[in-house]
């Protein structure tokens, strides 16, 4: 899901999030999905579940297949 584009409700709910290069989302066994930073890997500074939404982050890179 990685180069589908965002909806307006996805950067509502998600911030900045929605549009970074870093965003990963896990889908559960029930359906719900999660935003994972996959800086979250590498970097102590990044929450793997960042809380919702994301208005400032360090780590912020956009992605060009994200509009």
């Amino acid at each position: 899901m990685m180069d589908e584009a965002v909806t307006a409700e996805q950067v509502a709910r998600w911030g900045l999030c929605a549009t970074c290069t870093h965003r990963v989302l896990v889908t559960s066994d029930r359906g719900s999905t999660f935003v994972q930073c996959a800086l979250a890997k590498t970097d102590p500074r990044f929450r793997k579940y960042p809380p919702l939404p994301v208005y400032a982050c360090e780590g912020y890179k956009i992605n060009p297949c994200k509009p």
